[in-house]
């Protein structure tokens, strides 16, 4: 099954990183909005309806976004689908096109974690995750040490993951940091979970994306012209609790997540040109894209280390950065990825230009579920 694409009229960002309190939630989604909204050439009595992902803004925060932008009495959803939250209100806005509900839509993912999310946060008392001290970080610490033992990687191999994104983030002017890093810093830095360190985890960030979607009646009404970036589809899959093989790396969810992006869209893994892959720790970049299928398995460390998912290699991966240089405001993720997405399909991505780039996947994964394969993962393909 496939439905008409989404159109990108436009996409914006403010840069990602920590900001005072008094640059609230509702600011920075405000500024992210304008800028989409300058970008697609639109007035906001044009826009239909309102869709934001975010985690920690609260039950009503679209609709307090929506009042500081002149959009209050529209329609406005709020979508809290952790990590994948501002990926899920992206499909949940091209479903709303494609089934004729409206014409244009704005989209926001947007998160302020400084002013809530610390090293010392207690955990939910029914979090049964941490409650074992199945923390993000020791699921992933735990995943490195199975791939370092199943596949001979090395550690330089999946510490080449953070330099490479990195040295991409350098030319991303919305990146919470631009200045690369050095194999031996990454491997020296701060111990987090072994073999894990500080360089090798996604940064506390604050942040808002936005970007205008429309059918081609909202082009017509915008008087947008030419050929613009498509959002072909968005698959939105959940994990499962049931035990698998036993291989913290078996990557089943994003195998169905690949093979639902592919039903969606009528693509496949040989249409695509770069992606932009939530890379929360260094080894998931690596078992995800083997998970997705556009890396052999065991093969991802090994391809990282010769450059093949770097700009200029075979399969660019996170030309933006990435959640490791960009940032990770956890709600505007999925949003960030689409902007880069859109920068790159139209080919004014600059500096970290994908060349001939025609074909995007971004791949955005929310949670888990008791420490196992749980949680909800998103691909939304786009194309030129």
């Amino acid at each position: 099954m496939t439905l008409a694409p989404a159109h990108v009229a436009g996409a914006g960002m403010i840069r990602f990183g920590k900001y005072p309190a008094d640059v609230t939630l509702e600011r920075m989604a405000v500024g992210a909005a304008r800028a989409a909204l300058t970008d697609a050439g639109a007035e906001l009595s044009q826009v239909d309806a309102l869709y934001v992902g975010h985690v920690f803004g609260g039950p009503v925060a679209g609709q307090r976004v929506a009042a500081q932008l002149g959009l209050d009495g529209r329609p406005v959803s709020n979508h809290e689908n952790y990590c994948a939250s501002g990926a899920t209100a992206l499909r949940e806005a091209w479903v709303a096109l494609a089934a004729g509900l409206h014409d244009v839509v704005l989209v926001i993912g947007v998160e302020k974690m400084t002013d809530r999310v610390s090293g010392g946060v207690r955990p939910d008392p029914g979090d049964l995750d941490a409650a074992v001290g199945y923390v993000m970080a020791a699921g992933h610490g735990l995943s490195a040490r199975r791939y370092l033992a199943d596949h001979g990687a090395t550690r330089e191999q999946i510490a080449a993951v953070a330099v490479k994104n990195h040295a991409h983030s350098v030319h991303n002017p919305f990146a919470q940091y631009q200045r690369p890093v050095s194999l031996q810093e990454v491997l020296s830095a701060r111990p987090i979970a072994e073999p894990l360190g500080l360089l090798d985890c996604s940064p506390i960030s604050d942040g808002a994306a936005a970007m205008v979607l429309c059918s081609p009646a909202g082009l017509r009404r915008l008087g947008v012209t030419g050929s613009v970036p498509r959002m072909l589809g968005c698959a939105l899959v959940s994990g499962s609790v049931r035990p698998g093989t036993g291989d913290v790396n078996e990557e089943d969810v994003s195998r169905r997540a690949a093979e639902e992006a592919w039903k969606l869209t009528g693509t496949g893994p040989e249409d695509i040109d770069l992606v932009e892959m939530h890379d929360c720790f260094t080894i998931a970049e690596i078992v995800r894209m083997e998970g997705l299928g556009l890396i052999p398995r065991g093969e991802g460390a090994a391809w990282t280390e010769a450059g093949h998912t770097a700009l200029g290699g075979r399969l660019p991966v996170n030309p933006s950065g990435g959640l490791l240089s960009r940032g990770h405001p956890v709600g505007a993720t999925g949003v960030a990825q689409a902007c880069e997405l859109t920068w790159q399909l139209r080919g004014t991505a600059g500096a970290r230009q994908v060349e001939g780039a025609r074909v995007g996947l971004s791949y955005c994964k929310g949670g888990t579920v008791n420490g196992t394969d749980g949680g909800s993962v998103t691909t939304l393909v786009m194309s030129r």
